[in-house]
This record gives C-alpha cells, sequence and structure tokens, in this order.
C-alpha cells in the first residue's frame, strides 16, 4: 500500500524572514560592540573603516617606534647620571689627596731616638778605649714597624719548608724583644711553617712572641710590642722585607765619629754625641728605630740597644693616605660600568633620536684613572719634599681634567634628556591622535550592547510566536 509523502516543512512568511534579518543585524552588531568595548576602538579592522583603520596604525607604529627610542635615551640619561656621580666621588677623592698633600708639605716628622746611658763620650774617642767594644762586633739597625714583620710570599697553615725550597740544615736567627738571639734550624724539609715558628715559644720558652697565617700571609709579632729583628738569608727565602735592616760592623781604629758616621749613612738615619756626651741615633723621618748586638756587645755598652717607636713620620703617613685614595680612585673608575659600558675608561654610547636611527648623537667617553689624570705614585715615602709638591701640582691638573670630563657629560646629559622631553610629548601625540580616530566611547558602547541584548530578545519573542501561530494552523490540517 503506497502513502502518500507528507511535507512538514512551515512556510516561511515574511514576517518570519524580517524578524530573522533584523536578528543576523542585531548579531552583527553586537559582536561588533563586543569588540570594542574588549580593545576600546570602534575601528578594528579595515572594515570597519579603512581610511581610519589605516591612519590609526601608522599613528599606533609611530608612536611605538618613538617608545623603543625613548627606551634607549632612558638607559643613556642613566649611564650618564651614573658617569657623573662616579666623577663627583673622584672629585672628593681629589680634594683628600690634595689635602694629604698639603699636610705632608706643612707637616713635621717626630724623631725616633734612642740615647745612651752607660756612660759618656766623645766623638775623637777611639772604640778600642771603650769597655766591651771590639773589633769585629756586628750592630744590627732596623727602621719601620718594629714589633711585626710580615712575609709576602703566599703560603696557608699546610705550606711546608720543602714547599718554600727551604733546606735542611738552613738557620734562621730572630731575636724578640729583650730576649737573646736565637737560631731556628731546619731538621725536616718536610716541617710545617708553622711548626718552625713554633718552636721560638715551644722550644725557647719565648712568651712575648706570636705568629699567624692568614689570608696568606705569614706574619709575625711581639705581643708587648717590643723590638723583632731577623737575621739571614732565610729570611728572604721566607718572604721577609730586610730592605730596611742594616748591618755595621765595627772596624780596626775606628773612633766614636767613625761609627756615628757609619749610622749616619744609613738613609733617615743621624747619629752623633750629644751635648751631654752620651751617643745617640735617631730616626730623622720618625719611622720606629731598632738596634741590637748580633755579635759582641758594642749597642748595649754605649746603651743604644732596644727600640723606640715614639717617633712619628708624618710625610709617610700622609704618603700613605695619599695612596690609599689613588687605588680608590681606580675602584671608582673600574666600578663605573652601567650596561655594559664605562665612560670613564674610554668607552663611547650613540644617544639616537628617532626610529629610524638617521638622527644620532655620539658621546664619547674618557680615560679617569691616576695614570690617564697624571697624578704621580708616592716616591719614597714622600722624604723629599719635591715629591710632594709634585704630587700637589698633578692633583691640581687632576682637578682641571675632571671638571672638563663632568662638564662634558652633563652638557651631553642635559641634551639627551631635551630630546627624551620632545620625544615623549611626540609619542603621546601620535599615541592621542590614533585613540582620537579610532577610539570607543566605552559608555555608550555598553549602552548600546544592552539595547542590542533588549531588541535581539523581543525579536527572538517575535519569531517564536509567529511559529506557534503556523504551526496552530498547520494542526487543522
Amino acid at each position: 500500500m503506497k502513502t502518500m509523502p507528507y511535507n512538514l516543512s512551515i512556510p516561511t512568511s515574511s514576517s518570519i524572514l524580517t524578524s530573522l534579518s533584523q536578528s543576523k543585524a542585531l548579531t552583527t552588531m553586537y559582536d561588533k560592540n563586543s569588540v570594542a568595548l574588549t580593545t576600546g576602538k570602534i575601528v578594528n579592522t579595515s572594515y570597519d573603516n579603512s581610511t581610519l583603520y589605516f591612519k590609526d596604525m601608522r599613528l599606533t607604529e609611530r608612536a611605538d617606534g618613538l617608545q623603543s627610542v625613548l627606551d634607549g635615551l632612558s638607559n643613556i640619561v642613566s649611564t650618564l647620571d651614573s658617569t657623573s656621580k662616579s666623577l663627583d666621588a673622584i672629585t672628593d677623592l681629589l680634594s683628600l689627596a690634595k689635602a694629604a698633600a698639603n699636610s705632608a708639605l706643612d707637616g713635621q716628622a717626630y724623631l725616633s731616638t734612642l740615647t745612651g746611658k752607660n756612660y759618656t763620650t766623645k766623638l775623637e774617642e777611639k772604640l778600642s778605649d771603650l769597655p766591651n767594644v771590639n773589633v769585629g762586633d756586628e750592630i744590627l739597625l732596623r727602621t719601620g714597624d718594629a714589633d711585626k714583620m710580615e712575609s709576602d710570599i703566599l703560603m696557608d697553615k699546610d705550606t711546608t719548608l720543602a714547599d718554600l725550597n727551604i733546606l735542611k740544615d738552613e738557620v734562621l736567627k730572630i731575636k724578640v724583644g729583650d730576649n737573646e738571639w736565637v737560631e731556628l734550624k731546619v731538621f725536616d724539609e718536610e716541617m710545617k711553617v708553622s711548626e718552625f715558628f713554633g718552636q721560638i715559644k715551644d722550644q725557647y720558652g719565648i712568651e712575648n712572641f706570636s705568629f699567624e697565617i692568614k689570608d696568606g700571609k705569614l706574619s709575625l709579632v711581639t705581643t708587648d710590642r717590643s723590638a723583632l729583628m731577623l737575621d739571614g738569608d732565610l729570611a728572604e727565602v721566607f718572604g721577609f722585607d730586610l730592605s730596611t735592616t742594616y748591618k755595621i760592623t765595627v772596624e780596626d781604629d775606628w773612633t766614636v765619629q767613625d761609627l756615628a758616621d757609619a749610622f749616619s749613612k744609613i738613609e733617615g738615619v743621624s747619629a752623633t754625641v750629644n751635648s751631654e756626651g752620651y751617643f745617640t741615633v735617631s730616626s730623622v723621618y720618625g719611622d720606629n728605630l731598632s738596634i741590637a748586638d748580633l755579635t759582641g756587645k758594642t749597642a748595649n755598652s754605649f746603651g743604644i740597644d732596644g727600640y723606640d717607636d715614639g717617633g712619628t713620620n708624618t710625610s709617610k703617613t700622609y704618603a700613605q693616605q695619599y695612596s690609599e685614595l689613588l687605588k680608590q680612585i681606580n675602584d671608582i673608575v673600574f666600578d663605573s660600568t652601567f650596561n655594559g659600558l664605562n665612560l670613564l675608561e674610554g668607552d663611547t654610547i650613540r644617544a639616537i633620536f628617532d626610529e629610524k636611527g638617521t638622527s644620532f648623537r655620539t658621546v664619547i667617553g674618557v680615560n679617569m684613572d691616576t695614570d690617564s689624570l697624571g697624578l704621580p705614585a708616592v716616591e719614597n715615602d714622600w722624604e723629599n719634599e719635591e715629591d710632594i709638591q709634585a704630587a700637589f701640582d698633578a692633583i691640581e691638573q687632576a682637578f682641571n681634567l675632571v671638571q672638563r670630563a663632568a662638564d662634558k657629560f652633563e652638557r651631553a646629559s642635559y641634551m639627551v634628556q631635551s630630546r627624551e622631553t620632545f620625544l615623549e610629548a611626540m609619542s603621546n601625540t601620535c599615541a592621542l591622535g590614533a585613540e582620537t580616530l579610532t577610539g570607543a566611547d566605552l559608555n555608550e558602547v555598553s549602552a548600546e550592547l544592552i539595547a542590542i541584548e533588549t531588541q535581539k530578545q523581543l525579536v527572538n519573542q517575535v519569531i517564536s510566536i509567529t511559529l506557534e501561530a503556523d504551526s496552530s494552523v498547520l494542526s487543522l490540517f
């Protein structure tokens, strides 16, 4: 049996078609306003408004390009600012260095003096006529810090004598304060340095002696600030500086004048018989002064054995301050690196002023280390006034060099900052122009979205009612 096919499709009326068309248009409007609400722009594609879209794109690209240039200029301004602060610090250090040199020129050294106390004598008197003075007697004199000595060879607590190429049977002679000279003999090359010097207290019972190996350095010291003296080639092997330790040997037919002359030949030392007839030895620069008999009893007989640390070497003190200040200047120059560049070491930076890189200004660095500034190192602890004056004059010249460099970088900074201000204003203008062309009024867009949503609900209700009416008519058939 054949059945007739039924047409179940519902005829589309003109009212439904109109409603569907309105719904589609409202959906399109809703989507567009949703995008506008998200992006803040009413024109988001070239289909929205090609003219405004491409104008917005060009203005935005210009603003972004200028912002990239501004980022680079900001780093350059920071570099120049950092450099200026470093130059200010160098100027302060130069002021301190100038003060040290000026004080050294005006200062006065207070002598260290050892004065005989056993008997009076005269310069023309023969040494052979004096008690306990013999030909061949050896006197050791040392200037500098009396109570300590430091090795300049790197070592640690596990360093052995063999590590220092010290051989068996070698001997180091040492005198600690009023104690007698002792000889430290190498019995075992594998002995540690700490064990070797430990013999002074352990074997000889000298309680006012101490030693330390710290930060790679061996230091010897007397705990009561008495004099410390070394003799022998082994002392230099251990790395101790004996350049300020001198040996005087009494010769045949010497007079007291000859002995005084032998002392006075030593740089910075003067010897004579004072108005009271006592033999005196002085450190004219004010350094600590130590004297001891190495062999014989000549120094003891005159009563000049011992030490005096009451002097003040003002020139040396200020020279040390000056040297430290030079080191700090070099440290500042070295630490003035910013973003990988150091204008105080001669590096060059380029300030670019447009997004195409066609407009720029090159800032050339300068060398501000002490050699470049012409600051001389200390000569002879500033014992000579000419050396101090030379340093003083060099500092004056260095001031001028630093000031010229500071002025140069200050001008460059002002120039870069003015261009930065201009470019920032230009970038803001471009961004504002783009926003003005395509920017959306978010309050208006939000209101339209609500209205569109309401209209869509009404259209959907119309379609629903129409479909229900058509369905009711169809059911009659």
